[in-house]
């Protein structure tokens, strides 16, 4: 329950309060209800709107991390966690049964865009 004035209780939630105090600059109130000191200072971390937003650009925009990073003001390594987060939330695909394995002989693409044709001076008999 949220007071007139928008402070609650960070553990109970709890809008019966009393000031305690300063610590660091900031108002010490305590909980009436659970007994909880807390201050009114911002939660930590990113909105969770800036982190979807992040994952949409990544996945379905085709931005990379730093560039994402640069938009959104926050650094690519933070947007990589992220999506990694997400990505770690999503169901395990399903792979059919049915699934067939194609194996394409490479040595064989590779000799052939890499060497040239031999030519007919290559195989004659020196005389």
């Amino acid at each position: 329950m949220v007071s007139a004035d928008g402070l609650c209780c960070k553990r109970c939630g709890g809008s019966d309060y009393a000031r305690s105090g300063v610590v660091r600059g900031h108002q010490r109130y305590r909980c009436r209800t659970c007994g909880c000191h807390f201050t009114d200072t911002p939660l930590r971390g990113k909105p969770p709107a800036m982190k979807a937003l992040a994952v949409l650009l990544y996945g379905m925009g085709g931005m990379s991390f730093s560039m994402i990073g640069r938009v959104l003001g926050v650094s690519d390594v933070a947007v990589l966690k992220w999506v990694r987060a997400e990505a770690a939330a999503l169901p395990e695909p399903k792979v059919p049964v049915a699934a067939v394995t194609v194996e394409i002989d490479e040595m064989w693409h590779f000799i052939k865009n890499v060497w040239p044709a031999p030519s007919a001076s290559v195989f004659r008999d020196p005389v």
